[in-house]
């Protein structure tokens, strides 16, 4: 995603009016949570997505730089330590259990995801990327998991840079909580090839995902 610029036919990002960024909302979360929750929700945003490419981020942008957030991001002290994989050992257990090529656990702030933990180094090996390209952003900012079968076929992922360069196929992400309910990062899986998750291999996502949210937070495993 790009800038607030409108696209033809459409409105700027930040231009929308409350109804719209609502609209918005239930509209990603009924994409996030897949076909037959909410398709008239979701059918919506894809067209509001065709008009105005960059809709989302009127409610993807405030929703990373909430305060209350932030400062539990803040307080889990990693932020400064990028490069530190200090949940490597999570990722690697994680991809070992799903069968998966490639899990990691990043963090999300208002600017920037920083993998935190990785099995394997992917594409260009950097911990740290711009927040605009986290697949991950979606799982924070609806606070619910994010199972994508077919990444390439995705309305929210199709035209995303690591799923037309190949490097993403399939993708499953759990969104990491904080002790005061906040979103901080993720715990996800991806393969480059489409693949069918199985509900087994999401409770197994959810757990890992509730393991490294023990080890940000120092919470008693």
């Amino acid at each position: 995603m790009g800038d607030a610029t409108p696209s033809n036919g459409g409105h700027a990002a930040t231009g929308l009016s409350d109804a719209e960024k609502r609209e918005l909302r239930e509209g990603l979360i009924a994409t996030v949570v897949g076909v037959g929750v909410d398709d008239a929700a979701a059918h919506l945003l894809i067209q509001q997505l065709s008009a105005n490419p960059d809709a989302l981020e009127a409610i993807i942008q405030p929703s990373l730089s909430d305060a209350a957030r932030l400062a539990a991001l803040h307080s889990t002290g990693l932020l400064d330590t990028p490069d530190s994989g200090a949940l490597d050992t999570v990722a690697l257990l994680t991809a070992e259990a799903l069968a998966t090529p490639f899990a990691a656990v990043s963090l999300l702030d208002d600017s920037r995801e920083l993998i935190i933990g990785r099995n394997a180094v992917h594409g260009d090996g950097e911990r740290v990327r711009p927040a605009k390209l986290a697949i991950g952003k979606f799982t924070v900012v609806s606070g619910i998991p994010f199972i994508v079968d077919d990444a390439t076929v995705h309305p929210l992922l199709a035209n995303h840079p690591l799923v037309l360069s190949g490097q993403v196929g399939a993708y499953a992400g759990v969104p990491i909580f904080s002790d005061d309910d906040e979103a901080v990062g993720s715990l996800f899986s991806w393969t480059t090839r489409p693949h069918n998750w199985s509900g087994g291999q999401i409770l197994v996502l959810q757990d890992m995902a509730d393991l490294a949210g023990a080890k940000i937070f120092h919470r008693p495993i």
